[in-house]
C-alpha cells in the first residue's frame, strides 16, 4: 500500500511537470495470450490526465511473443525470443482520451480498455491477471453458470430436453 501512495504521487508530479515525455504503462498488470484485453487496474486512471491509448496485437508467425511463466522460466523465454527470426506487431496510436465528469476511475478504464480491445479485434475479460495463479472463486463460477443458464433459456435450447 505504501509502495502504491508512492507510484500515485510520483505519477501525479510528473504529469503536472510540461516538460516531461509521457510515461508507457501496461495497465494490466501481467502478460497475456494475445487473444484478450484483462481488467485494468484503474490506479494510472486515479491520477488524472490525458491517456494516449495504444493497441498492440503480436503476429506470431515468425515467433510467439507471449511468456507462459507458469510453463517457462526467464532464461529460456529470452533465449526463445532472441532466437526467434523476427518479433511482428501491428501497433494503433488512438486518439487521447480523458475521464468524463461523471466516470470514475474503474468506468474510464473500462472505457479505454473497450476502445483497445476493438482496435485490436480482441476479447475483452472482466478480470484480472490474478486468475492465472489463483483458484477461481465459486461466486464468480456461480455467476457465470447463472448467465450462461438465461442465456441458453432465453434461446429456447432447455425446451429441446423436455420429455414430452
Amino acid at each position: 500500500m505504501k509502495d502504491r501512495h508512492l507510484v500515485t504521487k510520483r505519477l501525479k508530479e510528473h504529469i503536472a511537470d510540461k516538460k516531461k515525455l509521457p510515461i508507457l504503462i501496461f495497465p494490466e498488470g501481467t502478460c497475456i495470450n494475445n487473444t484478450s484485453v484483462m481488467m485494468f487496474k484503474k490506479g494510472s486512471f486515479e491520477i488524472g490526465g490525458t491517456i494516449h491509448p495504444v493497441a498492440i496485437k503480436y503476429n506470431p508467425q515468425f515467433g510467439d511473443a507471449f511468456w507462459n511463466s507458469s510453463k517457462y522460466n526467464m532464461v529460456s523465454y529470452l533465449l526463445r525470443m532472441m532466437t526467434s527470426w523476427a518479433i511482428v506487431c501491428d501497433v494503433w496510436y488512438m486518439p487521447p482520451m480523458t475521464r468524463e465528469e461523471e466516470e470514475d476511475a474503474v468506468q474510464f478504464a473500462n472505457r479505454v480498455k473497450s476502445a483497445i480491445a476493438r482496435q485490436g479485434g480482441l476479447t475483452e475479460l472482466p478480470w484480472d491477471g490474478g486468475l492465472k495463479r489463483a483458484k477461481v472463486k465459486d461466486t464468480f463460477k456461480e455467476e457465470q453458470q447463472k448467465n450462461y443458464s438465461k442465456m441458453i433459456a432465453g434461446n429456447g435450447a432447455l425446451n429441446s430436453f423436455k420429455s414430452d
